[in-house]
């Protein structure tokens, strides 16, 4: 039985192993490049939610990748990857040494990629583990691309208001997609990326920010 036979298809699709190119010391189970997207969208069901984990977005690459450069951000800190999708952040954070890494996410297919992108790179249960809900204690919040959604920028600021008073972190990527707000503070770091395989042209750029700590 191949790897891959127990993770769900995109659009009847077998994952294809890849190395994002932003963060290469990463291996990720992502959709292929040769699938026809477009087609797949139209087959969607009323109610599906399209396979966002399928993916290594732009803003998820260009934070894992600051954080593997910035291994003092996560080591031994409790880390909550929201919106985790493939986990690519998450994984950089237990790569760099956090203690614990949950990866969260709505969709129950986004959850089972990232503890098997997390094995695939070698993690064990004990340092990454998905979860549906942002469990109370966490040191490091990271975030990506979660902007273009009103009622998440609200959630987002209920994050940055709980890590004031808790003295922890967040830590969001965003890209640098047209009509996006942006944070406003300084951003940390901006990097040349793009979606991988690319859904998101003409986006080819993510800007990291420290929203608390």
């Amino acid at each position: 039985m191949s790897r891959q036979a127990h993770l769900p298809r995109p659009f009847g699709h077998s994952l294809s192993l890849q190395q994002p190119p932003l963060c290469p010391e990463i291996a990720l189970w992502l959709i292929a490049e040769e699938v026809d997207l477009e087609a797949g969208c139209h087959e969607l069901h009323e109610g599906d939610s399209p396979p966002y984990w399928a993916f290594c977005w732009g803003s998820g690459q260009a934070l894992a990748r600051f954080l593997l450069d910035h291994p003092a951000e996560a080591r031994g800190r409790r880390v909550v990857d929201f919106g985790c999708g493939s986990g690519v952040a998450g994984i950089a954070a237990a790569m760099s040494g956090a203690r614990e890494v949950v990866a969260v996410d709505v969709d129950p297919a986004a959850r089972d990629v990232a503890v098997a992108n997390a094995t695939l790179n070698g993690l064990e249960p004990g340092v990454f583990r998905a979860a549906a809900r942002v469990p109370d204690d966490w040191d490091l919040l990271l975030a990506s691309d979660v902007l273009y959604e009103a009622s998440l920028r609200g959630v987002m600021q209920r994050f940055r208001r709980a890590a004031a008073v808790r003295g922890a972190t967040v830590l969001a990527g965003e890209p640098q997609r047209p009509g996006n707000p942006g944070h406003p503070v300084k951003a940390l770091a901006n990097y040349r990326v793009r979606t991988f395989p690319d859904v998101d042209s003409p986006t080819i750029a993510a800007k990291i920010y420290r929203l608390s700590g």
